[in-house]
Order: C-alpha cells, then sequence, then structure tokens
C-alpha cells in the first residue's frame, strides 16, 4: 500500500487547517448575516435575564479585531456608558483589565475586574472568554468568537456574547433587552473603531 510523498501530505494538511470557518447558523441567518448585525437571546440556567449574542461580519483579519477586542484601555474612547476603562496587565494569554460603566436609573454606575483569556486555534479562528474577577455587578461574563469569512483572511465574523446582571431591582425582561442593546452596540462599535483606525493609519504595524 502506497503512501503519499511527505510534500503532499503537508500541503493537504496545510490547506485542511487554513479552511474559512463560519457560524453553525440556518440557511436564512447565513443570508441575514451579509447584510445585518444578528442578535440572539440566550437562556441561562437559573436566571431569569437572558444572555445576548451579536454576531456580524467585519471588514478585517481576525487579528485586527482581536487587537481592538482587546485594547479594553480605549472602550471609554469608543463605547457607550464606558466612563473609565484600563489593561491592569497582561499574562500570557491573560489579560486583566478593569471597566467602569455609567447607566440611567434603574441601573447603577458599575464596575468590574475581568480576566480575559485568548485562544488561538490552527484554522485561524480566535477565541476569547472572559469572566469578572471582582466588581459590582451580580454576575458578568463573555465570549467573543472571531473567524475568518473570507479565504484571503481579510475579513472576519464576529460573534460577541455576554451574561450580565447588575444588582438592581427591576423585571428580569428589562435587564434582558438591556444586555441585547450592550451586545449590538458593542459589536457594531468595534466595526466602527476598525474602521477609523484602519482610515487614520493607526492600526499596529503587520494588521
Amino acid at each position: 500500500m502506497s503512501t503519499l510523498p511527505h510534500a503532499l501530505l503537508t500541503a493537504l494538511l496545510l490547506l485542511s487547517t487554513a479552511a474559512v470557518a463560519r457560524p453553525k447558523l440556518s440557511p436564512e441567518d447565513m443570508a441575514r448575516l451579509s447584510k445585518q448585525t444578528l442578535i440572539y437571546s440566550l437562556d441561562v440556567p437559573g436566571s431569569g435575564v437572558k444572555a445576548a449574542k451579536a454576531i456580524r461580519i467585519i471588514a478585517e483579519s481576525p487579528r485586527a479585531v482581536l487587537h481592538v477586542l482587546l485594547d479594553v484601555g480605549s472602550y471609554k474612547h469608543f463605547l457607550p456608558r464606558v466612563k473609565e476603562s484600563r489593561v491592569t496587565r497582561k499574562a500570557g494569554a491573560h489579560t486583566f483589565a478593569v471597566i467602569e460603566t455609567s447607566f440611567p436609573w434603574p441601573a447603577k454606575d458599575a464596575w468590574v475586574y475581568i480576566d480575559a483569556v485568548t485562544v488561538s486555534k490552527p484554522d485561524g479562528t480566535i477565541e476569547t472568554t472572559w469572566k469578572m474577577v471582582n466588581g459590582t455587578m451580580k454576575t458578568y461574563s463573555g465570549h467573543a468568537l472571531i473567524e475568518p469569512w473570507t479565504a484571503d483572511g481579510k475579513q472576519s465574523v464576529f460573534t460577541y456574547m455576554i451574561q450580565a446582571e447588575p444588582k438592581i431591582t427591576a423585571p428580569d425582561s428589562m435587564i434582558s433587552e438591556g444586555v441585547k442593546r450592550i451586545v449590538r452596540v458593542t459589536a457594531d462599535r468595534i466595526a466602527l473603531r476598525l474602521e477609523a483606525l484602519r482610515k487614520f493609519g493607526k492600526l499596529p504595524k503587520g494588521l
């Protein structure tokens, strides 16, 4: 039984790992994704407050999207309701940061100290998961998935999900709607931030 030449086998492996990733969506939602940001509510076991997820296409590489996502210190400049934000330290795959927010009644000003862990995969997909280490929120955690959308790697599918519940007395449905607004605005503002950085030549060299 013959074996594949080493060079051919290597080429096949490279092709398989360079395949363009795709989010797991229905054909209808895949068609909508090319035109708009998709928003989903997600049940959270043991809680009446739903998590929320936004999915949209961004005309930048996954590495460029990750750069803006992890640039927490700049959140105060382009995300509404963020009054202060800073990265406190980085250690390997971990990014530690503080985010302070200001919301109108019935919500309250809040802050969270997060630990974000980033993992890059062979297919070009990048995942970042974060959780609250300390803060004034009842719960706060999230997950971002950045997948190559085009074969040249110059466009990405950005999935941004958060579970957030403040320490306030308000209907679960009201809080859930607020979380949906946050994921939509965050995904769209990250795309706009990248557009501005690209236009004015402010992205790091290589991105």
